[in-house]
């Protein structure tokens, strides 16, 4: 599918005139979202410590790389350089001393590059102001893709020319079994860091559903049980590969940041997907668009997005200690038997109850039911930004 989706990134960087830093894990989008929404004079991507590779597909050398940059902010032009995080820190003084008249825009493929530019005793520290690109917002996909599952999917914007359908998607989990390791790889090589086994097996139990630590210090078996696990899943969380999401208990509920990458590595950690040829029936999709959705539903209402894996309770909004309301997240239709027991059990722990439903709106048994249409319009609510927080649950 050819499809560049807009975010709101995009209007920011139309306006910006002062120096940017860029960041992120590879593949977010952050490339494409400058050639589409920044203004520039000049374009270099870093090729490695050594050469630079200009649009025209002509390589250039470091120092020439830096003269010919020097020249065009002198001019007051706007520079973009590209994969930041393969330039030496020793030119970083170089970029510390360019004329402030000309734009400057830094793009790093690694949350590894904040700690370097942002470091105490760098040349850069006060220059640049970062800005992190995360993959795309769900309500950013879904209010310009409609489909409430394709969206979810097309949140890793590097998947969109690939697939029509999250059948298609389905159909050809092998080779995005294969890409998605490799992806990684590069995550962890541009951090600096190798893709060991302990890594590679933490990842795929994760992507299982394995979300203690307790429990994954128990299946992998690592010297230092779950400390060394803890910290482990902190380094993952750093490289924008795991997330920590709140229960309502003291511990952390650990997921995949990518539905795309969640989805493969599970295929791969239940069928081996990568070394052979099989037909899988089904994947979870179903969790990942429960996360999704849970997120742009906690953006809606203005808290933060809580998940209650021992209540069973898919998406709870807590503003503070309030749990402002809880909703139960189905792919299908929800019948009026399991409205009313979805209801009693999320009015155990929450202010309010809601109801959310894909095929067609639930009954209306809770304080709120939301269908697909009433999704939609909650998504281009949230971008369009005239959506005021949560006045339902004031």
């Amino acid at each position: 599918m050819r499809l560049v989706l807009q975010r709101k990134e995009c209007e920011e960087l139309k306006r910006v005139d002062y120096w940017i830093l860029l960041f992120g894990r590879r593949k977010t989008g952050k490339t494409t979202l400058i050639k589409n929404c920044a203004k520039y004079d000049y374009f270099v991507t870093i090729a490695n410590e050594s050469e630079g590779l200009l649009e025209d597909g002509e390589r250039i050398g470091i120092p020439e790389l830096l003269r010919e940059i020097r020249s065009e902010v002198r001019r007051g032009g706007r520079v973009v350089i590209d994969e930041f995080q393969r330039l030496p820190e020793r030119f970083y003084a170089d970029i510390s001393t360019l004329d402030r008249t000309g734009g400057l825009v830094l793009a790093g493929s690694s949350y590894g590059v904040l700690n370097k530019v942002f470091d105490s005793n760098s040349p850069l520290l006060g220059l640049v102001t970062p800005r992190e690109i995360p993959i795309l917002r769900y309500e950013e996909v879904l209010s310009q893709v409609g489909d409430p599952v394709l969206s979810t999917l097309f949140r890793d914007p590097w998947v969109i020319p690939f697939v029509n359908s999250y059948g298609e998607f389905l159909d050809r989990i092998r080779e995005f079994s294969l890409i998605s390791k490799g992806l990684v790889g590069e995550i962890f090589k541009e951090e600096e860091r190798s893709l060991t086994e302990l890594y590679y097996q933490s990842l795929l139990k994760v992507a299982e559903g394995v979300w203690k630590t307790s429990d994954l210090a128990g299946i992998l078996q690592v010297k230092g049980g779950e400390a060394t696990v803890s910290s482990l899943m902190n380094r993952l969380s750093k490289m924008g590969l795991v997330r920590k999401i709140r229960t309502l208990g003291k511990e952390l509920y650990y997921r995949h940041v990518s539905p795309v990458i969640s989805l493969a590595f599970y295929a791969e950690s239940k069928y081996l997907v990568s070394d052979r040829d099989v037909k899988i029936p089904e994947l979870p999709i179903g969790l990942e668009v429960q996360f999704s959705v849970g997120e742009m539903i906690s953006e809606y209402y203005g808290g933060d997005f809580v998940y209650s894996p021992r209540e069973d309770i898919d998406v709870i909004v807590m503003k503070g200690r309030r749990r402002l309301i809880a909703f139960e997240v189905k792919m299908g239709e929800i019948s009026e038997s399991e409205a009313r027991e979805a209801v009693r059990r999320m009015g155990r722990v929450a202010e309010r109850v809601g109801l959310i439903s894909l095929r067609e709106r639930p009954p209306e048994i809770g304080d709120v039911s939301l269908g697909p249409t009433e999704l939609l319009e909650m998504s281009r609510e949230l971008v369009a930004g005239k959506r005021v927080p949560g006045p339902e649950v004031d």
